[in-house]
């Protein structure tokens, strides 16, 4: 077989091969790369490596447990729609000047993030700027952040950027 044919039956092959074990899927939250029939959010994870690439999360600060805005907080998640919120546990807590975001996981209900910011000196919950629920297949953390920025324009990308889920 002459060089220049083998070369063009090798790229013929290549391509096949490709097509054979990769595909796109058009999902209601956007396109996934399929690889052997299974699922990946390639988008969701060029954007966490980007967000983590170029974050600043200096501003930002994990709230210990003790901290009496972890305490005020967690009651207001769990005052918020009783009973099912009464089991309200927080997973993490990071806060930047008036704004925090909360990851809070229940009893009888789906794990949530609440963007919360104080007003008077009170913890007040955004109720349009709460994720609650399941991802998959989508990365969780992309996902999560474009919802409560689409939600809450004004809060900090600071916060928005710095979390991650846990």
């Amino acid at each position: 077989m002459p060089k220049r044919i083998s070369i063009y039956v090798l790229i013929l092959v290549s391509v096949g091969v490709f097509l054979n074990h990769f595909s796109v899927a058009q999902k209601e939250n956007g396109l996934l790369l399929v690889i052997d029939g299974r699922e990946v959010d390639a988008m969701g994870m060029a954007q966490e490596k980007w967000v983590k690439l170029t974050r600043n999360c200096e501003r930002v600060t994990p709230i210990d447990s003790n901290a009496k805005l972890y305490f005020d907080i967690q009651q207001t998640i769990q005052a918020y729609s009783p009973p099912n919120s009464e089991s309200a546990q927080i997973l993490s807590l990071a806060s930047t000047g008036e704004w925090s975001l909360v990851q809070v996981q229940f009893k009888d209900l789906l794990p949530a993030v609440v963007l919360i910011q104080q007003v008077d000196g009170k913890p007040s919950i955004l109720p349009n700027a709460i994720w609650s629920g399941e991802t998959h297949p989508w990365l969780a953390a992309p996902h999560i952040r474009q919802y409560i920025n689409s939600k809450a324009p004004q809060s900090p990308s600071d916060l928005i950027k710095c979390f991650d889920p846990v």
